[in-house]
């Protein structure tokens, strides 16, 4: 009787600093999470580069902007919303979704397992784009990944065959190079040229005409999210 009632006044103890400790973690926006860095900040996004790695947990960070994520990586973590048990989540690389926060702010913490890297881009939608009417827009490219009033998400391949596309002037958009060969985001009228290696991120800036180009290799593979 006395071995099991020190056996349960220990597994108080551990439920209790437990509980404290996840309670001591202030949850803070996601941009300022250590391991979400802001990489990109002006009046239509706010572009965050997630990057958690071998075994580490995040701390508790709110989302609350209108949001488009996606996943660098294949990857299976560890997710758990503030206040529930953890859960495991799965992305194949490429995966792109949209979120709109709409029902209120989401607050939570996620870890990678040992030897697994976690690397997403997060990005939100601070405001719209004023140009043009809803009857005079049409999609970028018809292959949309998925599309509302705030964000578009396209995927874009270029190929050895296909090794160039142009767009005319339109919203900002946020180009991920989620796998390929380097790339080239050129905007002429704006004096953007800029290269983008695989896993990393271009900004297009709205209202000029320009090209995305492969720069070296045969083939690269993006998300591109536009604002509306």
């Amino acid at each position: 009787m006395l071995f099991t009632k020190r056996l349960a006044l220990a597994n108080l103890i551990i439920c209790f600093f437990h509980c404290s400790d996840i309670c001591a973690q202030k949850a803070v926006p996601v941009y300022q999470e250590p391991r979400h860095q802001q990489v990109l900040f002006n009046r239509y996004v706010r572009v965050i580069d997630a990057l958690i790695e071998d075994g580490d947990t995040s701390l508790f960070h709110i989302h609350a902007e209108p949001s488009a994520f996606v996943m660098v990586k294949e990857v299976k973590y560890s997710n758990q919303i503030l206040d529930k048990e953890w859960t495991t989540m799965s992305f194949k690389q490429g995966q792109s979704w949209f979120s709109s926060f709409a029902a209120g702010p989401s607050t939570h913490r996620v870890a990678a397992p040992k030897g697994i890297t976690l690397h997403a881009f997060d990005v939100e939608i601070l405001g719209g784009y004023e140009k043009g009417t809803p009857s005079t827009w049409e999609p970028l490219v018809q292959d949309t990944l998925f599309l509302n009033d705030k964000c578009v998400g396209y995927r874009i391949e270029l190929t050895k065959n296909a090794p160039s596309f142009d767009f005319k002037p339109r919203g900002p958009m946020v180009v991920v190079l989620v796998n390929g060969d380097l790339i080239n985001i050129k905007q002429p009228d704006s004096r953007v040229n800029i290269d983008v290696e695989s896993e990393n991120y271009g900004y297009i800036h709205p209202g000029f005409s320009g090209t995305i180009s492969l720069k070296e290799g045969e083939l690269a593979s993006m998300v591109v999210f536009e604002v509306r």
